[in-house]
């Protein structure tokens, strides 16, 4: 019996090492294709590096333990993982001559214990500027997501999307989506946020470009705070290119079965130990220090090659709004109570994930 136990625990310490091993070679390939992606001015160029790099990284995703690995050197596409460690967002952008973005996403989430990945084709063209019906995973409107909440209604598990669209030439938007899995196929948009004028499957925030808008979830008191934006004259209402944010803060807060809107409610900067980054020009010379850190990816921010087709999220603006001065937050940060901690699964050594599309 024992040299059974220790035979199983060589082999899976050789499988693990094995696999932790292509990993680190893997993301050294995505790193140089992404970063060739990233340098590339011309057009078709850009289209050329970046399937390449799609097919590198769904190659990736036949490695074991791929779900769990960090892919710490990809800075330029977000790689967000839900805390109840059951779906995980492979996300990034290509900027365009005339401002406007073109997204790609996968996602990689378990459906009767089994690992599965589903791309998310950006089809915004044929969409309209604010979709307001359930999308399929071949139908998305395109964004970068910065943070995942997941939420339970009833029984039904469902996850709050938070994230950026760099909309056009004249506005951004922020958007709060849901995710969800029919079967095992992702769905976006759910009836979850009430406001005034009823239900919701979905909200977006459209502002004056380059702008600052905060959109976040504080779990502290499970609220997804965020700007209100006002029109910068009322001749201009209704025209949201020139909203901008107004000081006074909303939010949605979660009563276990709607994100309910509340407003003008007090704002909090909670702690933190981020770290600092500094951004630099061609020459070398430090051209800004941010003071948050770029989410992760896995929230969201990168002002990296100077907004060149990058995940540029948005929250990088918000150092702006961190010289002013707010009262402290609350320092315990209680778990969501819809949160679970999920074991973390594997997919077998040598077996293939079948990828979505």
């Amino acid at each position: 019996m024992n040299k059974l136990i220790y035979l199983s625990l060589t082999l899976f310490t050789v499988w693990n090492v094995s696999g932790q091993s292509s990993l680190v070679e893997a993301e050294l390939k995505l790193e140089q294709k992404l970063n060739a992606l990233r340098a590339s001015r011309n057009a078709e160029e850009i289209k050329t590096l970046n399937k390449s790099f799609k097919t590198e990284l769904e190659a990736t995703f036949q490695i074991d333990g791929f779900f769990d690995y960090a892919f710490s050197r990809l800075t330029t596409m977000g790689s967000l993982k839900s805390s109840d460690n059951q779906i995980r967002l492979f996300n990034w952008n290509i900027e365009h001559e005339d401002q406007t973005q073109t997204y790609f996403c996968y996602i990689a989430h378990y459906h009767n214990n089994k690992l599965l990945v589903t791309e998310l084709t950006d089809n915004s063209i044929m969409l309209p500027p604010r979709p307001e019906e359930t999308l399929d995973h071949d139908n998305w409107y395109g964004a970068l997501y910065y943070q995942i909440i997941p939420v339970k209604r009833k029984s039904k598990q469902l996850y709050t999307l938070v994230g950026w669209d760099g909309n056009s030439s004249f506005s951004d938007m922020k958007v709060l989506d849901v995710l969800y899995f029919a079967g095992s196929k992702p769905k976006l948009g759910y009836p979850l946020f009430k406001d005034n004028e009823g239900t919701h499957k979905r909200v977006f925030f459209e502002f004056k470009k380059n702008s600052v808008m905060t959109l976040r979830y504080e779990p502290a008191r499970d609220m997804i705070v965020y700007d209100h934006l006002s029109p910068e004259s009322p001749s201009l209402v209704g025209v949201y290119s020139y909203y901008v944010p107004d000081m006074s803060y909303d939010a949605f807060q979660w009563t276990k079965t709607y994100w309910e809107h509340k407003a003008d409610i007090v704002a909090i900067n909670p702690k933190d130990n981020r770290k600092k980054t500094v951004i630099k020009d061609n020459q070398g010379k430090s051209i800004k220090v941010i003071e948050n850190e770029w989410i992760d990816p896995t929230e969201g921010d990168s002002p990296i090659d100077n907004g060149k087709h990058v995940a540029v999220t948005p929250e990088d603006a918000e150092k702006n709004a961190a010289n002013a001065k707010k009262p402290d937050a609350v320092k315990t940060q209680p778990t969501h109570p819809n949160y679970k901690k999920g074991r973390k699964k594997k997919n077998k050594p040598g077996s293939a994930i079948k990828i979505q599309k």
